[in-house]
């Protein structure tokens, strides 16, 4: 339930977040890019405006390159903290942001889960973290953090739905990568798991390069509102087309990778899970590999990070 975040057996707040690398998704709904620009000075308007350790953050108004390890700077710690501000905001139950404990519960590409779990977990922990979000004043103890696996997480919530089928494709479409593994009656197959270079990103870079050499500039939301077959342009110039074509072209060769890796798509179920498999939806149907089905909930991994959290402190 949005804004539900205690439990009776800690006093601690549960936060899910997904750290994908096009945009920042917790378990109470809120999303922005996975990035933020450095101010000088602090600047008039308050939205998305973090202060932290003498220094002003615009969250969400850029996006940071591709980063596979995500430890590697204080970067992704700096956009958890507007993350957990938002969730903290999204309930009148907690009206004072001081001293609180927060668990954070996050998640990893199953390729990279068992190497990297423990590094991701320390990222995060720390005390006395104090900053200043939209003009209020914060005071956190991240106490803990649980590291689940991505797509498997998103999965939990049709869990029911698919835990005594024989065998269930998982194709997580992400903003840098494409995860995939096979599931057997609700168990991880660990050995079919891989991952692909490709994500959403690669492709909105592909178009805005070809766009680009026609003389014409556009954003990355211009591109998304033209793949879910929106009108953003007043004038087209058969960008539309550009766009339509690229796009499908991109989704046969995801595809055809992962039909190469071992998963087959024909005849068994696959479940797409993901901000690009949301994105490419159209695309993957009109591909007509087999049964599929897209959840389309964006906030599918938050939300399991935050449940599985909960059951493994139920278990305590």
């Amino acid at each position: 339930m949005k804004g539900d975040f205690t439990m009776k057996e800690t006093n601690s707040i549960i936060i899910g977040i997904d750290h994908g690398n096009a945009s920042i998704k917790t378990n109470t709904s809120f999303e922005c890019k996975s990035g933020f620009t450095v101010l000088n000075d602090e600047p008039i308007i308050q939205k998305g405006l973090l202060k932290y350790q003498s220094k002003y953050y615009s969250v969400g108004a850029e996006r940071f390159p591709v980063k596979m390890d995500k430890t590697i700077d204080e970067d992704f710690f700096i956009i958890t903290l507007a993350a957990v501000a938002e969730s903290l905001g999204s309930t009148t139950e907690y009206n004072s942001v001081k001293g609180k404990d927060i668990i954070l519960s996050v998640g990893l590409p199953i390729v990279n889960y068992g190497r990297m779990k423990e590094r991701f977990r320390s990222y995060f922990i720390r005390n006395n973290i104090q900053y200043k979000y939209e003009g209020k004043e914060y005071l956190i103890n991240i106490k803990d953090c649980f590291v689940f696996p991505q797509s498997y997480s998103a999965l939990l919530t049709r869990f029911s739905e698919y835990r005594d089928v024989p065998l269930v494709n998982v194709c997580d479409i992400g903003g840098g990568t494409t995860d995939c593994f096979k599931m057997e009656n609700g168990i991880i197959n660990i050995s079919s798991c891989f991952s692909l270079p490709l994500g959403a990103i690669h492709l909105f870079n592909s178009i805005a390069q070809e766009v680009l050499a026609r003389g014409y500039y556009l954003i990355e939301s211009q591109i998304q509102q033209i793949i879910l077959g929106k009108q953003p342009l007043f004038e087209d110039e058969g960008i539309s087309k550009i766009v339509r074509e690229t796009t499908e072209r991109f989704t046969g060769r995801i595809l055809s990778q992962i039909g190469e890796h071992g998963l087959e798509l024909k005849l068994n179920p696959t479940v797409f899970v993901g901000g690009g498999s949301i994105l490419l939806k159209r695309f993957i149907e009109e591909s007509k590999i087999g049964y599929t089905e897209i959840i389309e909930d964006p906030f599918a991994n938050a939300k399991g990070f935050e449940m599985l959290a909960r059951q493994k402190l139920l278990k305590r």
